[in-house]
Protein backbone atom coordinates (compact mmCIF):
# COMPACT_ATOMS: atom_id res chain seq x y z
CA UNK A 1 0.00 0.00 0.00
CA UNK A 2 1.12 3.44 -0.64
CA UNK A 3 1.93 5.90 2.05
CA UNK A 4 -1.03 8.13 0.99
CA UNK A 5 -3.53 5.28 1.39
CA UNK A 6 -2.14 4.36 4.81
CA UNK A 7 -2.38 7.99 5.92
CA UNK A 8 -5.99 8.18 4.64
CA UNK A 9 -7.01 4.96 6.40
CA UNK A 10 -5.36 6.15 9.63
CA UNK A 11 -7.16 9.51 9.39
CA UNK A 12 -10.54 7.81 8.83
CA UNK A 13 -9.85 5.54 11.79
CA UNK A 14 -9.01 8.50 14.04
CA UNK A 15 -12.16 10.38 12.98
CA UNK A 16 -14.30 7.27 13.59
CA UNK A 17 -12.70 6.76 17.01
CA UNK A 18 -13.24 10.41 17.91
CA UNK A 19 -16.89 10.32 16.84
CA UNK A 20 -17.52 7.04 18.64
CA UNK A 21 -15.88 8.38 21.79
CA UNK A 22 -17.95 11.61 21.68
CA UNK A 23 -21.29 9.87 21.72
CA UNK A 24 -23.46 10.83 24.65
CA UNK A 25 -23.70 8.28 27.39
CA UNK A 26 -27.19 6.89 27.90
CA UNK A 27 -29.11 8.79 30.59
CA UNK A 28 -31.14 7.14 33.29
CA UNK A 29 -34.85 8.15 32.96
CA UNK A 30 -35.09 8.92 36.69
CA UNK A 31 -32.18 11.32 36.30
CA UNK A 32 -33.65 12.87 33.15
CA UNK A 33 -36.96 13.64 34.91
CA UNK A 34 -35.36 15.26 37.96
CA UNK A 35 -35.32 19.07 37.67
CA UNK A 36 -32.25 21.08 38.56
CA UNK A 37 -32.37 23.11 41.78
CA UNK A 38 -34.96 25.91 41.60
CA UNK A 39 -33.17 29.27 41.13
CA UNK A 40 -33.40 31.59 44.15
CA UNK A 41 -34.17 34.46 41.74
CA UNK A 42 -37.67 33.04 41.29
CA UNK A 43 -38.40 33.82 44.95
CA UNK A 44 -38.40 37.54 44.11
CA UNK A 45 -41.54 37.00 42.04
CA UNK A 46 -43.43 35.67 45.08
CA UNK A 47 -44.55 39.14 46.17
CA UNK A 48 -46.48 39.46 42.86
CA UNK A 49 -48.67 36.44 43.67
CA UNK A 50 -52.28 37.24 44.54
CA UNK A 51 -55.38 38.97 43.25
CA UNK A 52 -54.82 42.60 42.32
CA UNK A 53 -57.49 45.25 41.62
CA UNK A 54 -56.20 48.12 39.50
CA UNK A 55 -57.13 51.49 38.11
CA UNK A 56 -55.24 53.14 35.28
CA UNK A 57 -55.15 56.27 33.16
CA UNK A 58 -53.91 56.07 29.57
CA UNK A 59 -53.38 58.50 26.75
CA UNK A 60 -53.08 57.48 23.12
CA UNK A 61 -50.81 59.47 20.81
CA UNK A 62 -52.71 62.16 18.95
CA UNK A 63 -55.69 62.15 21.30
CA UNK A 64 -56.26 64.99 23.76
CA UNK A 65 -58.37 62.71 25.96
CA UNK A 66 -57.28 60.44 28.78
CA UNK A 67 -58.92 57.04 29.09
CA UNK A 68 -59.50 55.37 32.43
CA UNK A 69 -59.68 51.65 33.00
CA UNK A 70 -60.43 49.30 35.86
CA UNK A 71 -59.54 45.65 36.14
CA UNK A 72 -58.56 42.57 38.07
CA UNK A 73 -55.39 40.51 37.70
CA UNK A 74 -54.81 37.09 39.26
CA UNK A 75 -51.17 36.01 39.55
CA UNK A 76 -50.22 32.44 40.52
CA UNK A 77 -47.39 29.93 40.29
CA UNK A 78 -47.45 27.14 37.70
CA UNK A 79 -45.04 24.34 36.70
CA UNK A 80 -44.09 23.57 40.33
CA UNK A 81 -43.09 27.16 41.05
CA UNK A 82 -40.92 27.74 37.98
CA UNK A 83 -43.35 29.97 36.05
CA UNK A 84 -45.59 32.82 37.19
CA UNK A 85 -48.86 33.22 35.27
CA UNK A 86 -50.92 36.41 35.24
CA UNK A 87 -54.52 36.39 34.03
CA UNK A 88 -56.23 39.77 33.73
CA UNK A 89 -59.45 41.46 32.67
CA UNK A 90 -59.71 45.21 32.19
CA UNK A 91 -62.47 47.47 30.96
CA UNK A 92 -62.44 51.02 29.63
CA UNK A 93 -65.90 52.44 30.12
CA UNK A 94 -68.92 50.16 29.95
CA UNK A 95 -68.29 48.59 26.57
CA UNK A 96 -64.57 48.15 25.91
CA UNK A 97 -63.20 45.04 27.59
CA UNK A 98 -59.84 43.30 27.30
CA UNK A 99 -58.52 40.07 28.79
CA UNK A 100 -55.18 38.40 28.53
CA UNK A 101 -52.31 36.67 30.22
CA UNK A 102 -48.69 37.18 31.04
CA UNK A 103 -45.91 34.68 31.74
CA UNK A 104 -42.82 35.45 33.83
CA UNK A 105 -39.83 33.32 34.73
CA UNK A 106 -36.09 33.42 35.38
CA UNK A 107 -33.65 32.47 32.62
CA UNK A 108 -30.56 31.19 34.47
CA UNK A 109 -28.42 30.96 31.34
CA UNK A 110 -29.04 34.60 30.31
CA UNK A 111 -29.27 35.75 33.96
CA UNK A 112 -32.49 37.66 33.18
CA UNK A 113 -36.16 37.55 34.01
CA UNK A 114 -38.18 36.86 30.86
CA UNK A 115 -41.80 37.81 30.21
CA UNK A 116 -44.45 37.23 27.55
CA UNK A 117 -47.83 38.94 27.07
CA UNK A 118 -50.93 38.04 25.05
CA UNK A 119 -54.32 39.80 25.00
CA UNK A 120 -57.79 39.55 23.49
CA UNK A 121 -57.17 42.58 21.25
CA UNK A 122 -54.61 40.56 19.31
CA UNK A 123 -51.65 42.14 21.03
CA UNK A 124 -48.58 40.17 22.03
CA UNK A 125 -45.17 40.95 23.38
CA UNK A 126 -41.93 39.57 24.73
CA UNK A 127 -39.40 41.22 26.99
CA UNK A 128 -37.13 41.20 29.97
CA UNK A 129 -37.35 42.67 33.43
CA UNK A 130 -34.89 43.55 36.14
CA UNK A 131 -35.42 44.07 39.83
CA UNK A 132 -33.87 46.85 41.90
CA UNK A 133 -33.94 45.66 45.48
CA UNK A 134 -32.89 49.03 46.87
CA UNK A 135 -36.02 50.83 45.65
CA UNK A 136 -38.25 47.70 45.42
CA UNK A 137 -38.97 48.34 41.75
CA UNK A 138 -39.28 46.12 38.66
CA UNK A 139 -38.10 47.62 35.36
CA UNK A 140 -39.55 46.25 32.10
CA UNK A 141 -38.57 46.53 28.47
CA UNK A 142 -39.90 44.64 25.52
CA UNK A 143 -41.11 44.41 21.98
CA UNK A 144 -44.62 43.75 20.81
CA UNK A 145 -46.97 43.80 17.88
CA UNK A 146 -49.67 46.37 17.10
CA UNK A 147 -52.51 44.26 15.64
CA UNK A 148 -54.22 47.30 14.11
CA UNK A 149 -51.28 48.55 12.06
CA UNK A 150 -49.30 45.34 11.83
CA UNK A 151 -46.15 47.05 13.06
CA UNK A 152 -43.67 46.22 15.78
CA UNK A 153 -43.79 48.17 19.01
CA UNK A 154 -41.20 48.93 21.67
CA UNK A 155 -42.11 49.51 25.28
CA UNK A 156 -40.63 50.18 28.67
CA UNK A 157 -41.89 50.84 32.14
CA UNK A 158 -41.66 50.12 35.81
CA UNK A 159 -43.72 48.79 38.71
CA UNK A 160 -42.90 49.92 42.24
CA UNK A 161 -44.19 48.55 45.52
CA UNK A 162 -45.23 51.43 47.77
CA UNK A 163 -46.14 48.87 50.45
CA UNK A 164 -46.62 45.08 50.56
CA UNK A 165 -50.11 45.34 49.03
CA UNK A 166 -49.82 48.29 46.63
CA UNK A 167 -48.02 48.69 43.31
CA UNK A 168 -47.72 51.85 41.24
CA UNK A 169 -46.75 51.41 37.61
CA UNK A 170 -45.96 53.34 34.45
CA UNK A 171 -45.71 52.10 30.84
CA UNK A 172 -44.78 53.84 27.57
CA UNK A 173 -45.09 52.26 24.15
CA UNK A 174 -43.58 53.49 20.87
CA UNK A 175 -43.59 52.46 17.25
CA UNK A 176 -40.47 50.93 15.72
CA UNK A 177 -37.17 52.59 16.68
CA UNK A 178 -38.97 54.81 19.23
CA UNK A 179 -39.71 57.45 16.62
CA UNK A 180 -43.39 57.88 17.55
CA UNK A 181 -45.07 57.42 20.93
CA UNK A 182 -48.18 55.25 20.65
CA UNK A 183 -49.44 55.41 24.21
CA UNK A 184 -48.52 56.13 27.79
CA UNK A 185 -50.24 54.87 30.89
CA UNK A 186 -49.95 54.71 34.64
CA UNK A 187 -51.91 53.14 37.42
CA UNK A 188 -52.18 51.68 40.89
CA UNK A 189 -52.97 48.06 41.77
CA UNK A 190 -53.94 46.91 45.25
CA UNK A 191 -53.92 43.36 46.59
CA UNK A 192 -57.44 42.12 47.26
Amino acid sequence: MTRIRLTGIAAIGLVALALFGCQAKPMDMDQAMKPPPRPAELDRLEKLVGVWVGDATMKMHGSPDFMTSHGVETVSWEADGWVLISRFKYSMGDEDKMSGMGIWTWDPKAKKYRMWHFDSLGGSGVGTMTYDEEDDTWYFEGQGHNPYKGEKTVGEGWSKFTDANTQEWHWTEWGPWKLKKIMEGEGVSRRK
